[in-house]
């Protein structure tokens, strides 16, 4: 049986009643909060009410003041600008909302500079400034290169700017090497010296600042800036940044213009294909609906697509685009499993010769635009710190995907010196080396995770924010947890324990897969319980109570609506559940 191990936090009691009486919650959910960071009045109303009055003034940030006048400058002067983005959601939402923010401020400056855009093609340019696109900006002769979720890695492209006569303005938020690139200004909160109260804004979060910037230096109204924070909204789901702090006001405001009545046309035509009911989005919706269909255009075919679609003005512009992408998503939906079930039986033979602190994984025909998503499944069924790789022009070309509690971009750093390159986060990276070099860095990166990946932690774990009676969930326990959201990295979904409930009814298995239980409460009330892929759950709950029908469970969950039949009713969506 696929087991976890449990960390029940347990935050300073004092602290969790004295917040708990502040502001009129029960214990669980202010041991939540506390388990947040939140300890106050004033924190719980700032998490409670993010509100766009509470975000960090742009101008805070390094290099700010030099972008915003390098750009304005551009505009005064009728330059040519290129846009640089990546190929991701990140990228392509950062890329999209600088261009239209661009085209609509040009007219009303009366500036009649022109702005392009520019996405790598991912199979012949890869990740990050390619010196082929800079080439482009030099044919179209802009003057002025800005580049969105990419770039401060870019060391040669920006060389290539200066002695092209191009400045370089680097707009990321990815961790910057010791080196930076030689650029006209650089905007990452994450750059030493950068004292920008928050570190952990997504690409197009960073592209978003600089837009704010640019609205206040040219006295335009802020709305011009703030009208884009559905696509903001878009990428900080979709890269998974912390969602807290800024984060979590930019999502708020964000899912607010997707889940309003008239939504950008855009939107609506995706959400058609793909069966997303807009008013009802969630953070989790975005990111497991919309997202992979917008990466789907950069992982088999160009970005171009997604960027044409995400700056339709229209739906009879958009509709036809959108469909592209659904199709796009559902190719990739099959390579997807084609390749994960060919690494899946890699992974099995490598670990069935000796034990392993890590999976390197490599087939040269394996699609280089699903590499990613197919790490994320093997850490999900190994839980191992795993990098794929393919083949790409003569070079090995991977993604690398980590477990909680190791840095993923710390551990190819330890084995950099057999890669040509690579770059990333704590949880996700990219990276490239010469097939020759696979053999000693698989065991340089192996011998890097066996360090920072001790044996004990080598069991999926469940964070549990507190232990409650399910007396205690009301519809007011229900109604403050869902004021939790928008959820994310530092604010995931509140699961909670539950020790010595009797089940109602015998466990069904629903599809030879799912756990379905029920379970009542001191009162009689009845709370229907579903456990997605637990059979083997099911199988030790179902063969204690034949041995024993008065024997308990205890069930690790977090809380959810489920609407059938026209009835919502509270759920309990089990993470785990055990005899006792």
């Amino acid at each position: 049986m696929k087991r976890f191990r449990y960390t029940l936090l347990k935050p300073d009691l004092p602290t969790v009643r004295r917040l708990s009486e502040e502001i009129n919650v029960s214990e669980p959910i202010a041991a939540a909060l506390v388990n947040r960071g939140i300890t106050t009045f004033e924190e719980a109303k700032r998490f409670f009410r993010p509100d766009i009055s509470q975000l960090h003034h742009p101008f805070l940030m390094k290099g700010m003041q030099d972008a915003v006048s390098r750009i304005i400058t551009a505009l005064k002067e009728n330059e040519s600008v290129m846009i640089y983005g990546d190929y991701d959601v990140d990228g392509t939402t950062g890329t999209s909302i600088l261009y239209l923010f661009l085209q609509k401020i040009i007219p009303l400056i009366g500036s009649k500079s022109s702005v392009w855009y520019y996405i790598n093609d991912r199979r012949s340019e890869g990740y990050g400034v390619a010196i082929s696109g800079l080439e482009n900006a030099v044919l179209i002769g802009a003057s002025l290169v800005i580049s969105v979720d990419c770039g401060i890695t870019a060391i040669e492209p920006a060389q290539f700017c200066r002695e092209n006569g191009i400045d370089f303005i680097i707009c990321d938020h990815h961790q910057p090497p010791l080196d930076l690139p030689n650029a006209h200004t650089i905007l990452n909160p994450k750059q030493e010296g950068c004292t920008y109260p928050f570190k952990e804004l997504s690409g197009c979060g960073v592209a978003f600042k600089l837009m704010q910037a640019l609205c206040i230096a040219l006295e335009l109204p802020m709305e011009y800036a703030l009208e884009q924070l559905d696509y903001v909204a878009l990428a900080a789901a979709a890269d998974i940044v912390e969602m807290m702090d800024e984060n979590r006001i930019l999502m708020a405001e964000g899912l607010r213009q997707i889940t309003a009545r008239n939504p950008r046309p855009p939107l609506r035509a995706l959400a058609v294909e793909a069966g997303l009911e807009l008013g009802k989005s969630t953070s989790s919706s975005v990111v497991f609906t919309l997202a992979p269909r917008i990466n789907a255009a950069g992982r088999l075919g160009h970005a171009r697509d997604a960027i044409k679609w995400l700056t339709a003005t229209t739906e009879e512009e958009a509709a036809p685009l959108a469909a592209i992408l659904n199709e796009q998503n559902a190719l990739r939906r099959e390579l997807d499993k084609e390749i994960f079930q060919s690494a899946e039986k890699m992974a099995e033979m490598m670990l069935s010769i000796k034990p392993l602190s890590s999976l390197v994984l490599y087939n040269p025909d394996w699609h280089l635009g699903v590499i990613g998503i197919v790490a994320s499944k093997i850490v999900e069924r190994f839980y191992l710190p795993t990098i794929i790789l393919t083949e790409n022009r003569g070079v090995l070309k991977g993604s690398a995907r980590s477990v909680s509690g190791v840095n993923i971009y710390q551990a190819i750093s330890m084995a950099k010196t057999h890669l040509i390159q690579f770059g990333g986060h704590d949880f996700a990276a990219g990276l490239s080396l010469e097939i020759e070099k696979l053999d000693a860095f698989r065991n340089a990166f192996d011998a890097a995770c066996d360090t920072l990946f001790p044996f004990e932690f080598r069991t999926p774990e469940i964070v549990i924010d507190a232990e409650v009676l399910l007396d205690m969930i009301t519809p007011k326990f229900f109604q403050v947890l869902m004021q939790f959201e928008p959820y994310g990295p530092k604010n995931l979904k509140p699961v909670f324990l539950t020790k010595g409930v009797r089940p109602y009814q015998k466990p069904q298995l629903l599809k030879d897969l799912h756990l379905k239980m029920s379970f009542l409460d001191s009162s009689g009330r009845v709370f229907d319980a579903i456990g997605f892929n637990m059979p083997d759950q099911y199988k030790e709950i179902s063969d204690g109570l034949e041995k024993n029908s008065k024997s308990t469970v205890q069930l690790v969950y977090s809380l959810e609506e489920n609407e059938w039949n026209g009835q919502t009713k509270l759920q309990l969506r089990l993470r785990d559940a055990r005899m006792e």
